[in-house]
């Protein structure tokens, strides 16, 4: 659902530490701009440097992958990971998540999607800016197909316990299907291993995966 007035914001910094950094020559030519409801399979949400852009599109080489993110450092990387493996089925959209959906995907296109490692805004003060929310599932819910997935990690625990008090409110609309330890242990499973997992097992924290499948 798209509200009225609602502004396509985006919270933290978009460039690294260089100044005047732009997206690419390269980055440009695989990235969508323009609002023609374009057909996307695989939406890779905060897809950071591209390590699970990029084994995502290697897994799934019939699929359309598209990633979403506002790091333009990540979005370059992606773009020159791309033509190393001369990958074609990868492409970029620069913003926010909830524009790409209103303006870019079609209902019932979607087959999964990401959200790895999503931005836990740890303070208390700032857990409005965290994307997950009941909200956020009953929005992408139009733009999923039938037996979709949504697949969710963080090493965030005050994340992950509002995550999963989420999942119990929309146990109507999704169903969680990995309830074990085993199958919720990310460093046990064959998941991408993202900058942001290396980080989290360095930092002594042990990464928590959600699959979900709509109903």
């Amino acid at each position: 659902m798209k509200i009225d007035n609602f502004s396509y914001r985006l919270f933290g910094r978009s460039k690294g530490r260089k100044k005047n950094t732009k997206i690419s020559e390269l980055a440009k030519k695989i990235q969508i701009i323009k609002i023609d409801k374009s057909f996307f399979n695989i939406i890779d949400i905060g897809s950071g440097y591209g390590e699970s852009t990029i084994e995502i599109g290697k897994r799934n080489k019939d699929y359309k992958v598209i990633a979403c993110e506002k790091y333009i450092d990540g979005i370059n990387n992606i773009a020159k990971q791309t033509q190393i493996e001369s990958m074609d089925n990868i492409f970029i959209f620069h913003g926010n998540v909830h524009q790409l959906l209103d303006e870019y995907c079609k209902e019932e296109s979607i087959s999964e999607i990401w959200i790895l490692f999503p931005d836990p805004w740890p303070k208390k003060r700032h857990f409005k800016r965290r994307l997950i929310d009941v909200n956020f599932f009953l929005k992408v819910k139009k733009f999923l197909k039938n037996q979709s997935y949504i697949h969710i990690a963080s090493d965030s625990k005050s994340y992950i316990a509002e995550i999963l008090n989420c999942v119990f409110k929309i146990k109507n609309d999704y169903r969680w299907i990995n309830q074990s330890k085993h199958d919720w242990e990310y460093t046990k499973l064959s998941l991408p291993k993202t900058k942001y997992f290396k980080k989290a097992l360095k930092n002594g924290a042990n990464p928590f995966y959600i699959k979900l499948v709509k109903l």
